[in-house]
């Protein structure tokens, strides 16, 4: 295979198996968007009409357009076989950086466009899609494959904080100028860093740094296999863990020391140590905790099928446990309740979480009709639609 056609060759082959892969979920893609995507246009709504007249909403518009740029990177389609077989060819493979960094450019411009859309009703300026928006836009664009391009030869923790604050530093500046219309402000800056990141710093006698790249490249394609995993399970996908010390402690002191709880004491240490499960509830929590506390009229509209699907969601975890835990003395049964039983504490903490958010120290019959409406809906997923989808063995 020729140098010049392997960019072609893994674009090609990646996207065979991401449609693959979406052909089996699209409905379940699409059903989803269509669900979360009313929500939340109509919790939108509700907080563009909350608004104050005179709320700096640009400062608003530029984090979220800044946060578009920092998550942003360039997709090379590096393997780890790479090191041995294209890093003696690395001085004829500008070509395929090129088109690497033309890909990823053209990706995070339909990302911006999207986001732009999606902001927009928060710029009091009305008008941003012009002329002079575009050129500055293509320029910030460029001006971010190019920071992210640097990324690979910084060695040092403080580099990168650095590196990372200058970022945030500069996207911010721009957009905030431009969304204020001081556009002749965002073109000057948007030009000194131009010369700063393109012809001061010089990357000619820098090699590649294919250990960074191929590790970059992992994390992308591990986002996309988790964002499948959600609908079906895919066999290659690398899990991570992190040891969360504090939150190990604290079940040591909860669960108590009997043979009955060493499954609730396993899958409980497998939930806040697995990555996947435990970022997912997070997640799910926070953007319930966010609802209930801005919104605390509708926040019961968004709690239940946030508690149903954080529920669903977390059903594969048990599937997870270690094959040689099965050897312990314990039945069948017991797994089975221990995992419920975490699964009904899980749910029953958001919960707690959710009506904190919203909570009203006036006495209200409604909210205690809510409160318990929300029990019952736990309980009946755990105990009675759960029940049926848990085969701990």
């Amino acid at each position: 295979m020729e140098v010049k056609s392997i960019w072609d060759e893994r674009l090609k082959e990646f996207y065979m198996e991401i449609v693959k892969y979406f052909s089996l979920i699209a409905m379940g893609v699409f059903y989803s968007f269509i669900i979360f995507g009313s929500i939340s246009l109509y919790y939108y709504m509700k907080f563009l009409q909350w608004l104050p007249p005179h709320f700096p909403t640009e400062m608003i518009a530029s984090f979220v357009i800044t946060f578009t740029f920092l998550k942003a990177n360039v997709r090379t389609f590096v393997k780890k076989a790479d090191v041995i077989f294209l890093m003696p060819a690395e001085t004829a493979l500008s070509s395929y950086f090129k088109k690497s960094m033309f890909y990823s450019a053209f990706i995070d411009a339909i990302k911006l466009i999207i986001m732009l859309l999606i902001i927009s009703p928060l710029l009091k300026q009305g008008e941003i899609f012009n002329a002079v928006s575009i050129i500055t836009f293509s320029g910030l664009i460029i001006l971010n494959i190019r920071l992210t391009w640097i990324e690979q030869w910084l060695t040092t923790k403080l580099q990168k904080l650095f590196h990372k604050v200058i970022r945030f530093s500069t996207f911010y500046t721009l957009t905030y100028f431009m969304f204020t219309g001081e556009w002749a402000i965002s073109v000057i800056l948007l030009f000194v860093n131009f010369l700063l990141w393109f012809y001061v710093f010089t990357t000619q006698d820098k090699g590649i740094n294919w250990s960074f790249l191929i590790n970059q490249e992992e994390k992308s394609l591990l986002k996309i296999y988790k964002f499948i995993n959600f609908y079906i399970d895919v066999p290659h996908l690398k899990h991570s863990f992190k040891r969360r010390k504090l939150l190990g402690w604290l079940l040591k002191k909860v669960i108590t020391y009997k043979l009955s709880s060493s499954y609730t004491y396993l899958f409980s240490h497998l939930f806040i140590r697995y990555n996947e499960f435990y970022y997912l509830y997070v997640r799910l929590t926070l953007i319930g905790i966010g609802v209930s506390y801005f919104f605390p009229a509708y926040g019961w509209f968004v709690a239940f099928p946030l508690l149903l699907l954080s529920g669903y969601q977390l059903l594969p975890l048990q599937y997870s446990i270690n094959d040689s835990s099965r050897i312990y003395p314990v039945s069948t049964k017991t797994r089975k309740q221990s995992f419920q039983k975490l699964l009904m504490s899980l749910l029953i903490v958001q919960l707690l979480f959710f009506n904190l958010a919203s909570f009203n120290p006036i006495f209200d019959l409604k909210v205690v009709v809510l409160i318990s409406m929300e029990l019952l809906v736990a309980y009946w997923f755990v105990y009675f639609f759960a029940s049926k989808r848990i085969f701990v063995q």
